[in-house]
């Protein structure tokens, strides 16, 4: 027998089920026919009629942004084929432009050569006037010349000595203009090469944005949750590349989006890919992939197995005295790199980006990296240990290995395995030891160019 609370519980069951329409939910569009009333036939033709609805509005929304995608594609193609024709034209200008560079040079050369002719004949006529001068009037007159003669002999040679002066004047003032002009082409050029840097990476962009719009397109005409599903796979992709943690010197972490963010504002200035940049960053002192985890655990005046029994050169240690004192470090208490003896009988490499001492600031011939990192991030100084100076330093010191890779070498990869090799070895590096840098699976820049492709698809995921 039921209790009252029992009673209440059922009669408000069944009064709610009273209250629900039995075709609301007893009938779908796929329900048996067979046996059934005018009434529940009407229910099943009702729900038909909802699903039908229901599919032609998701249809409609997917037709509409299929021709989304397709109208988007079709912009990006023009824009793509524009930038390619622009790109076609700056490479024609380059040329032009350094084809006029090289006439100006040889001009220039022509006018040195024209301007030494000219003072060599000035020479000749100053020794013969002097000789002139230095005749007394007796020895003119015992002499078989007569004297208007030689009166004339002298007004000669003091007139075209004046007219060759009035020449290496107006050759010198050509020639300064002349070298002007030259600049002013040098600095034109290299203009148009930065445009044309930034053009190609606006056009990679735009193939990379085409690219994913046709991809997803491919997606919306399949199943709509193999879609959802890439998406949220490509978002959990990028979360991932942008948290990867690097560790700088001192212990701090960057994650890759962070050290992006340091280098990447100057990658068209410097016209190095950020890709190469932190490749080369994470080959020099990384373990794991942590920028700086082995950022150098010896300092320069520690004993070591060479001729010096020092960790540091001897040829490095001003350098690297002076680099500690303007920055108010202790040399003593500073980590440098240990040696690598298989590399080289020395370490004494400093901060994320290892820079030898004399390499970032040479105190003898008061050159070095160190003002040219300052004039590019606008600063008076710089630091081979502050993360973003360090950056920019490896980013020049890749350009300088670029432009002597770019001289053999035309596919990417091998610049790139060519530049890093550089960086590590120098850059007079050439020949077999070039070479197996580059190739060998064990090499410094073959390793590099293998990570640097990486990242590039990394930086390109997070662009899209």
């Amino acid at each position: 027998m039921r209790s009252i609370s029992q009673n209440k519980y059922f009669f408000l069951v069944m009064l709610l089920v009273s209250l629900i329409p039995t075709t609301s939910f007893a009938f779908t569009c796929s329900t048996s026919i067979e046996g059934k009333t005018d009434q529940e036939l009407q229910s099943i033709l009702n729900a038909c009629d909802q699903e039908i609805a229901e599919q032609q509005a998701i249809l409609a929304d997917n037709q509409k942004q299929q021709v989304s995608l397709n109208q988007g594609i079709s912009e990006l193609s023009a824009s793509i084929n524009k930038s390619a024709l622009e790109i076609k034209a700056q490479n024609a200008q380059i040329k032009k432009l350094g084809s006029n560079i090289t006439q100006k040079q040889q001009y220039i050369g022509q006018l040195n050569a024209r301007v030494e002719t000219i003072k060599d004949s000035i020479g000749q006529i100053v020794r013969q006037t002097s000789a002139l001068d230095n005749t007394s009037i007796i020895e003119v007159l015992l002499s078989s010349e007569n004297l208007s003669a030689f009166l004339k002999n002298s007004d000669n040679y003091s007139e075209i000595n004046g007219k060759l002066h009035e020449l290496v004047l107006e050759l010198g003032g050509v020639r300064k203009t002349t070298e002007q002009e030259k600049k002013e082409l040098e600095n034109k050029k290299a203009q148009v090469e930065k445009l044309k840097y930034e053009q190609e990476k606006t056009k990679k962009l735009l193939e990379n944005l085409k690219n994913e719009k046709q991809r997803i397109l491919n997606v919306t005409k399949g199943q709509e949750a193999e879609y959802k599903k890439d998406i949220a796979a490509k978002e959990r992709a990028k979360n991932q590349i942008k948290n990867r943690l690097f560790r700088t010197v001192g212990g701090v972490e960057l994650t890759f989006g962070e050290a992006l963010k340091l280098i990447q504002p100057y990658e068209s200035t410097i016209g190095v890919n950020s890709a190469l940049i932190l490749a080369v960053l994470t080959q020099e002192t990384s373990v794991d992939g942590l920028i700086g985890k082995n950022i150098g655990k010896c300092y320069y005046n520690q004993s070591a197995k060479n001729s010096s029994n020092s960790v540091m050169s001897p040829s490095q240690i001003p350098s690297f005295l002076a680099i500690m004192s303007e920055l108010g470090m202790d040399a003593a208490k500073t980590p440098v790199s240990c040696p690598i003896y298989s590399d080289g009988a020395y370490g004494g490499a400093m901060g994320p980006a290892q820079f030898m001492p004399k390499t970032w600031w040479d105190v003898e011939s008061n050159t070095g990296f160190k003002a040219r990192v300052a004039s590019v991030i606008g600063s008076y100084s710089a630091s081979p240990f502050e993360n973003k100076d360090s950056f920019v330093g490896t980013a020049l010191y890749l350009k300088d290995a670029q432009t002597r890779c770019k001289t053999s070498f035309s596919k990417q990869w091998d610049i790139w395995a060519c530049s890093a090799s550089k960086y590590y070895g120098g850059l007079a590096l050439k020949g077999s030891r070039l070479t197996n840098y580059m190739y060998k699976s064990y090499g410094y820049g073959y390793q590099v160019a293998q990570r640097a492709t990486q990242f590039a698809k990394d930086i390109d995921t997070l662009n899209l």
